[in-house]
């Protein structure tokens, strides 16, 4: 817009653009933070899951639960993630199935 007195344009600063940024910004940090969350409690829940499936592989094949969480990574190929999650592995008997907790580990 121009001045009436000098012709020269006028330039007038507008926060809407940088406001519009900033909750664009807002919005993006939220959604990768909850998409962090998931993806650990997906990979927390297939965890688990692969352990138990091969426990009762195991149980079908063998006739018992597997003692131990080592037995299922050496002979059914369980791979788990120590560094990121702590598995409880609770033997109670050949023909009760174990109790398995998965955890994640914090950061710290």
């Amino acid at each position: 817009m121009k001045n009436i007195w000098t012709g020269k344009r006028e330039r007038k600063f507008s926060a809407a653009p940088l406001l519009i940024f900033g909750v664009g910004a807002v919005f993006t940090l939220i959604a990768l933070s909850n998409s962090r969350s998931a993806n650990e409690e997906l990979r927390q829940s297939s965890i688990k899951e692969s352990i138990s499936k091969a426990a009762a592989l195991c149980y079908a094949a063998e006739g018992a639960y597997p003692e131990s969480l080592d037995y299922l990574e050496d002979n059914y190929g369980v791979r788990t993630e120590y560094d990121n999650f702590t598995v409880h592995y609770s033997y109670a008997g050949g023909n009760i199935p174990p109790d398995i907790i998965v955890t994640p580990k914090t950061k710290g």
